[in-house]
């Protein structure tokens, strides 16, 4: 029993649960036998494993971004469907697409592993671009061609129900292939170093840079030359072509795995369960009192606390995280009232909704604790799909002429934004991380995570100051004409998607680091899930800032500053406001940043992130005052 909350197990009791399970290895080769074992103890490979995985990756970014945005364009030139009804089909397809990986997180997590749910996902992609290609190809898949006359008096034949059928068949296969591939391939590969080798040191930052610059450098690619050859040529050859590439990267993946060149983590089981039982045990409790609440440290000591002894690899994959004061509530969930009820001889909880582990209780904590700092980046990504959106406007209405003949779609202009982050991603790393190093004398990137997204999110501002600019001397070239029409160059528009990038290149690598290092251990597929599920909600929210702008702004009989006509909108004044709010979420980023504590850290500790034997990080470096370098 307990007294004033303070549990009173025996000394062998206590030794039982410290003892703790078995270790993941002898329950990997139990459960899949020999080969089982065998499989998941192979030697990390790093960027040998890497090389047979990357390509697969990028011709699914590159299929994705081929289809799916100049989606609307495709509906209304080869379906011919309404504005309305198109922008409808592509805002739910986005956000299906950007939900989707939560889904497949919760699976890769809990039952399939990421392997096979990675290997499910590239699968269904390629049925998906074989179903797209042909029905983009095939003139009983798609309505008949709608000549300029027809489009202007509308009476242009739109989608039967077999067109629509088969069309939405394609697309729904590209979201089932999303949910497989998004969470997982960036974990995967995560997977294939092991920060304890001198050969790997340093590999799994340099792979969270190198990815995103290589998806970035795909959508690139499938926004100039796939997008090109789309409207220039053939959609069908459009979409055949990553296709094709998709095909080629699954072979050199295949050829990996047969190989034996990967590493496979083993699922955990299901990944909201504990979460669950951590609630419901601490709810349980509220009455008790927890043990020593002035001290952590024997707290934790006087708390059920067994071993986290998850190895494979011959490495630590989940680490052992020490009790916290914030949200002390939880903690009551760890509260031993009678250590021979609760605890079987092997260690391990006999009533797992009623009494969990300090590990768990951490586990959630540190859920909690991501979910303010995600906030500010679903803003980001609020405020990114709005420069995309409007830019892409503003330059249908400009001189997309390189030299006198070659024209290029005005979609292709939102190139220079993935380019971009593709360009700074190393120079962040080769020089700005390096400069950060010399001047506060850190290891690693000199740089922490929350202060590399914090200069995102200010870079973020300046690129709407930069648009604001520039969309005023648009506007004023337009208004000397039909008021809509700019004979100026669609490249103008380069210099604010260049600083948005470089906005990315520091906020949205960024984001990705940190989630794959803040979230528990056994949930990294759910942290990819978390970055892309960020994108789907700023793609609604897109729609509602837009909406409450032009409701405060057209009261008077005014179409607001985003009406349907650029000529009669002010877009310089939405994108100064955008700047406000970005300024805003910066402002929000800081309280974040500055009361976040990083996962393992106690006050005044210097923790071990990486690895056991790696060395720690300095506690000032990953301390709760995050706001140190934006401090005026």
């Amino acid at each position: 029993m307990c007294e004033g909350g303070r549990p009173e197990a025996t000394m062998a009791s206590r030794s039982r649960w410290r003892q703790g399970p078995a270790s993941r290895e002898e329950q990997v080769a139990a459960a899949a036998g020999d080969g089982g074992a065998e499989a998941t103890r192979r030697r990390p490979r790093g960027w040998r494993a890497i090389a047979f995985f990357i390509g697969v990756y990028a011709a699914a970014s590159m299929a994705t971004n081929a289809f799916a945005t100049p989606l609307t364009a495709y509906l209304m030139e080869r379906y011919n469907m309404k504005p309305n009804a198109a922008t409808n089909v592509t805002n739910i397809f986005s956000g299906a697409l950007n939900f989707s990986p939560v889904v497949g997180a919760f699976v890769a997590d809990a039952f399939w592993g990421r392997f096979r749910t990675l290997l499910f996902g590239i699968v269904f992609g390629i049925i998906a671009m074989a179903v797209i290609t042909l029905s983009a190809t095939i003139h009983q898949l798609k309505p008949p061609a709608c000549s300029p006359l027809d489009q202007q008096a509308g009476t242009c034949v739109g989608p039967s129900g077999l067109h629509r059928a088969v069309l939405y068949v394609g697309m729904a296969l590209l979201v089932v292939s999303a949910g497989g591939t998004n969470p997982t391939s960036l974990p995967f590969g995560a997977d294939q170093f092991d920060e304890r080798s001198e050969r790997h040191k340093g590999g799994l930052t340099r792979y969270y840079a190198g990815y995103y610059a290589i998806a970035m450098v795909a959508t690139f690619l499938a926004l100039t030359v796939v997008v090109y050859v789309q409207v220039k040529v053939s959609w069908g050859l459009g979409f055949a072509i990553p296709t094709a590439l998709m095909l080629a990267g699954f072979a050199a993946f295949l050829v990996g795995a047969a190989a034996g060149l990967y590493v496979y983590v083993p699922p955990e089981g299901s990944i909201f369960s504990s979460v669950a039982r951590v609630v419901v045990a601490s709810c349980r409790k509220w009455r008790l009192r927890l043990p020593h609440p002035g001290d952590v440290r024997m707290q934790e000591e006087a708390l059920y606390n067994p071993p986290a002894t998850a190895t494979w690899n011959g490495q630590r994959r989940v680490f052992k995280l020490p009790l916290t004061p914030e949200l002390s509530f939880l903690n009551k969930a760890a509260i031993v009232t009678d250590a021979a009820a609760e605890i079987r001889p092997d260690g391990t909880p006999a009533r797992p909704w009623q009494l969990c582990s300090v590990q768990q209780v951490e586990e959630v904590k540190c859920l909690v604790k991501i979910v303010p700092v995600w906030v500010a980046g679903v803003m980001w990504f609020t405020l990114l799909t709005e420069m995309v959106n409007y830019t892409f406007l503003q330059a249908r209405t400009m001189d997309l002429h390189i030299g006198r003949r070659f024209t290029f779609p005005p979609i292709s202009i939102i190139a220079v934004f993935y380019l971009s982050v593709a360009l700074f991603v190393p120079v962040y790393d080769l020089l700005v991380a390096g400069v950060a190093r010399r001047l506060t004398n850190k290891a690693g990137g000199g740089i922490t995570l929350l202060q590399r997204q914090g200069a995102g999110l200010v870079i973020g501002a300046l690129a709407f100051v930069v648009a604001a600019a520039v969309e005023r001397r648009r506007r004023r070239s337009a208004l000397l004409g039909d008021g809509v029409t700019s004979p100026l160059s669609a490249f103008l528009l380069a210099p604010q998607l260049a600083v948005m990038g470089a906005s990315g290149a520091f906020n949205m690598v960024g984001q990705v680091e940190f989630y794959n290092t803040q979230f528990p251990d056994q949930m990294l597929t759910l942290a990819n899930a978390a970055f892309y599920c960020a994108q789907g909600i700023s793609s609604y929210l897109a729609t509602l800032v837009v909406n409450i702008v032009n409701a405060r702004t057209g009261r008077h009989g005014g179409g607001g500053w985003v009406g349907d006509d650029i000529g009669a909108a002010r877009l310089d004044y939405f994108y100064y406001a955008m700047a406000v709010l970005a300024a805003a979420n910066f402002v929000y980023f800081l309280v974040c940043s500055h009361l976040y504590r990083y996962k393992g850290q106690q006050a005044g500790d210097a923790i071990a992130v990486a690895g056991p034997d790696e060395p720690a990080r300095d506690s000032a470096s990953t301390s709760g005052s995050e706001a140190a370098l934006f401090k005026m």
